[in-house]
Formats: structure tokens, C-alpha cells, sequence
């Protein structure tokens, strides 16, 4: 059964959704922990952890960390009132969730424990800087997923997604205001009619319910937006001096990171593991195929274990 804890970074809760606990007995141990896309709440990977626990045979712990203010925080954790807003902009920036996951590896898992870190579409490039910063004798294996790590402004995706973020974030932001006084199974009823040909998962429904808080879909607005102007030329001296520990996967159809990425991933890094999904996977795949994903993962990983 998946645990939800609320742990403070940085002066802010942040949740922690985790199948399995570290063994202390283990001689070697190992710890998926998952860092997700933007929006970036946890439980909508609960499915994808779960079989990726269960194909483990629940001996390798899988952990995801939220990126801080993207979920709501119950009250006894809401710090609100003793932060301000440039304070909370700051934690919950691009550059703050980055430094935000860096304080949980050190803070809260223990060095003799190897991980293999997942990350979902921005996770990637956390999880490229996240390298820089953190003992590489602690690092397995990265897997990065659909990985928006270059050109997310001339992306398909981007192209459309930049003038939103920049210029009708605050009008978004307002309508939520308005939708957060919606009763909780108006607003349930309103996600199961929107998935309602997608036959998701019940943590996809949960995990949307936090879009209806304002303040989770500022905070992840205001990182896709600093997103796009950030995530521009591949940083490839990084990606070069990590590239051992690093798998990619890409979609075939992705706006966000288009197949001709791919190519000029494996130009540039022919020697890395760079794979290009045969299976048809979209760019959210924990919406339809956090199964397949994770069994997909695990064979990929299984070998080196």
C-alpha cells in the first residue's frame, strides 16, 4: 500500500508518495525514486510505482517527490502564513525544485543506498542537474522519460504553450479561483467527465483534484513558464560527462520533445542509450500506459540489477 507523507524543504511541505520502505538488513540497497513533469503532483505516477514495486518483487522501494507547492498542503503543513510571496516564488521556481530535490537526497536518504532515479518529462532536466550536485557514487541509473531537456520554446508544444504561460496565466489562475468554491464531488464529477473515454486510473482522478487549488496551478504555471525560457540549448558537456548513467526514451509522437530530437540526440551521443518508443506511448503516459511504461522500465533496468 502506497504511504503519503508531507515533509518540509526549504521552509515548504512537499509530499512524498512511497511504495516500500528502505531495508536496513539489505547488503546492497536500491531506491527508485521518480521525479515527475509539470504539473508535478506525485500521485498521478501511483499506478506506475505500483507495478514497478510489484515487478521488483517489492524488494527495490519506489519513492516519488512532488515538486514543492504543486500539491495541496493539509493545514497543519500550510506555512502561508509565515512566507511571502517572493519567498514561495523563489522555492518554487525551476531552479528551487531542482535545489528542493538535491536537500531531500541528502536530507533524507541514506548514502549507502544507490538510486535509480526516474524522471518524466521536466524530471529529466531536474534530474540532470540534480547529477551536479550529489555524489555520483550514489547513482545507479537514470532513466529519463520523454525528456524536455532542449528547445521546449520551438517545440510543437511550445510554440502554443509559451503565450499562454506568459501572457493568461493570471486569467486561468482567476477561473480556478472561482472553480475551488465547487463542492469536492462537483468537482470530481467534472475530471471522471473529462477522462471519461480515457479509463484512467483512480490516482489520475485524485491527482487532478489539485488542479482546482489556485495556488498548486500558479505554482506550475509559473514554472512552465519559466520552463520555456529556460530549457533552450541542450547543455551537451552535461549531458556528455553523465551520459553513463543516463537512458533516454522518447515518444514517436510528442509535441514536447518531437522524434527529431531524437535523432539528433543519437547523432550527438552515439554511443548513448537513446531509444525511440515503439509502442505508441504519448508524452503523459501515466493518462494510459503506466503498466507498459513501468514493465518497460523494469526489463531495461533488470539486467543491470
Amino acid at each position: 500500500m502506497v504511504v503519503s507523507e508531507f515533509i518540509v524543504i526549504n521552509g515548504l511541505a512537499t509530499q512524498v508518495l512511497k511504495y516500500g520502505a528502505i531495508s536496513t538488513k539489505a547488503e546492497r540497497k536500491f531506491l527508485f525514486l521518480i521525479i515527475p513533469g509539470n504539473p508535478g503532483v506525485a500521485e498521478y505516477y501511483e499506478h506506475f510505482m505500483q507495478v514497478l514495486y510489484e515487478n521488483s518483487g517489492k524488494r527495490v522501494p519506489v519513492w516519488a517527490i512532488a515538486h514543492t507547492g504543486h500539491v495541496s498542503i493539509p493545514k497543519e503543513h500550510s506555512p502561508t502564513s509565515q512566507m511571502d510571496g517572493h519567498h514561495l516564488n523563489k522555492v518554487c521556481s525551476l531552479e528551487g525544485q531542482i535545489k528542493n530535490k538535491v536537500s531531500f537526497i541528502d536530507q533524507y536518504i541514506p548514502k549507502d543506498v544507490s538510486l535509480i532515479m526516474i524522471g518524466h518529462s521536466i524530471g529529466c532536466y531536474m534530474i540532470i542537474k540534480v547529477l551536479e550536485e550529489i555524489d555520483q557514487s550514489r547513482v545507479h541509473r537514470c532513466f529519463l522519460l520523454f525528456p524536455t531537456i532542449e528547445r521546449m520554446k520551438t517545440s510543437p508544444n511550445g510554440i502554443v504553450a509559451t503565450p499562454i504561460f506568459k501572457y493568461l496565466r493570471w486569467l486561468i489562475t482567476s477561473f480556478l479561483y472561482c472553480s475551488s468554491y465547487l463542492s469536492q464531488p462537483l468537482k470530481y464529477k467534472l475530471l471522471a467527465w473529462y477522462f471519461k473515454d480515457k479509463n484512467v486510473n483512480q490516482c489520475i482522478l485524485n491527482a487532478s483534484m489539485n488542479l482546482f487549488d489556485p495556488l498548486c496551478a500558479s505554482n506550475a504555471m509559473y514554472m512552465a513558464h519559466q520552463e520555456m525560457q529556460t530549457v533552450d540549448k541542450l547543455d551537451v558537456d552535461l549531458v556528455q560527462k553523465h551520459l553513463s548513467k543516463l537512458s533516454f526514451y522518447y515518444g514517436q509522437c510528442d509535441g514536447w520533445c518531437p522524434p527529431e530530437y531524437y535523432h539528433d540526440m543519437r547523432k550527438t551521443f552515439f554511443n548513448g542509450d537513446i531509444r525511440l518508443c515503439e509502442k505508441g506511448f504519448s508524452h503523459a503516459f501515466v493518462i494510459d500506459a503506466s503498466q507498459e511504461m513501468a514493465d518497460t522500465v523494469w526489463k531495461w533496468l533488470h539486467p543491470s540489477l
